[in-house]
């Protein structure tokens, strides 16, 4: 994992590089189009979360990044395509559409297009998922995991975040160790610093020891599919240890009978598969009406976008009326 990063590491440098533009030019591309554009619609059906509400739809930022969940040219084909004023618009965009919030990392480039983000007028909430090896990459295991949560969550909450959550990542590395309870320090940490705090993960049994120990976390997010199997692990389910990141069709339903479960908000993500149940237009409104009828209705759900094709903003907003309307 760690040289995956780094690779797209060095992806998002050699990107940035190529494609950067200063934050007035973006800013001033994006706003040059006629007001009629940047005009919100009626936003779409809410859920509580903290002292907010937050549309049910939710939009993701891996594709912004480049996290494609499939190979490595195709992280390069979307960080080709979102260049700083694409970022801007996408989110305007969103905004535009009825999606009042977005959910991303904050490394260094997704601090570059937050500030360009609010620049460009764009009022939607964001969501923070912190990961502490981004401040210490040996966190998880022989690093000072305590003063890595405090400088990323420090540093996330300069942007005003409406919440901070564990990466998932990270909370599944953590379960395999024996360490789960090293997540009660991120938890206080958040409360701390004044946010509500989440915790990822993309394991239900991980969902299911947490809400054992009762503690005091405000929300969770929830991965429609384990992407963080062992080999091991493979090898007892399955019999078999696939190539590259594998997605059972068994998964989703075990994620969804702990969602439902727990009375913590949950913000589901991964229910298209990272792109693989996006064959055709039905196939992508079964996966949504799919979500939403086996999530709690206090629920939301995250998915990233790619309009590079096809107007996926529109199209998603528009399967959400018609499910959740």
């Amino acid at each position: 994992m760690a040289k995956q990063n780094q690779r797209l590491t060095d992806i998002h440098v050699s990107t940035r590089r190529d494609f950067l533009q200063g934050a007035t030019g973006v800013a001033a591309g994006v706003l040059a189009a006629p007001l009629g554009e940047t005009e919100q619609a009626s936003i779409l059906p809410t859920v509580a979360f903290g002292s907010q509400r937050v549309t049910r739809l939710i939009a993701g930022g891996n594709p912004i990044f480049g996290y494609s969940h499939f190979n490595l040219q195709y992280n390069r084909h979307m960080v080709e395509y979102f260049t700083d004023e694409r970022v801007v618009r996408f989110m305007l965009d969103c905004e535009k559409a009825g999606i009042n919030t977005w959910q991303s990392n904050y490394k260094p480039r997704s601090q570059h297009h937050y500030s360009l983000i609010r620049e460009a007028g764009c009022k939607m909430h964001w969501i923070c998922l912190a990961n502490p090896t981004d401040a210490d990459p040996k966190a998880e295991t022989t690093g000072d995991y305590h003063a890595a949560v405090a400088k990323v969550v420090a540093m996330a909450a300069k942007a005003g975040p409406i919440g901070i959550a564990q990466h998932g990542g990270v909370t599944d590395t953590l379960w395999r160790a024996g360490k789960l309870d090293r997540l009660r320090t991120f938890i206080d940490c958040v409360h701390e610093a004044g946010f509500p705090a989440g915790i990822s993960t993309h394991n239900p049994a991980v969902v299911e020891a947490i809400e054992e120990k009762g503690w005091s976390h405000d929300f969770f997010m929830t991965c429609f599919y384990d992407v963080m199997r062992q080999p091991e692990e493979f090898q007892k389910e399955i019999g078999v240890v696939p190539v590259g990141e594998t997605y059972l069709s068994s998964d989703p339903p075990r994620m969804c009978k702990v969602i439902r479960q727990v009375k913590k908000p949950c913000l589901a993500f991964k229910i298209l598969a990272a792109g693989r149940l996006c064959e055709t237009a039905e196939e992508v409104r079964e996966a949504f009406k799919f979500a939403f009828q086996n999530i709690k209705p206090t629920d939301a759900v995250i998915v990233g976008m790619y309009p590079r094709y096809s107007d996926q903003v529109s199209e998603n907003v528009r399967i959400v009326r018609e499910i959740c309307g």
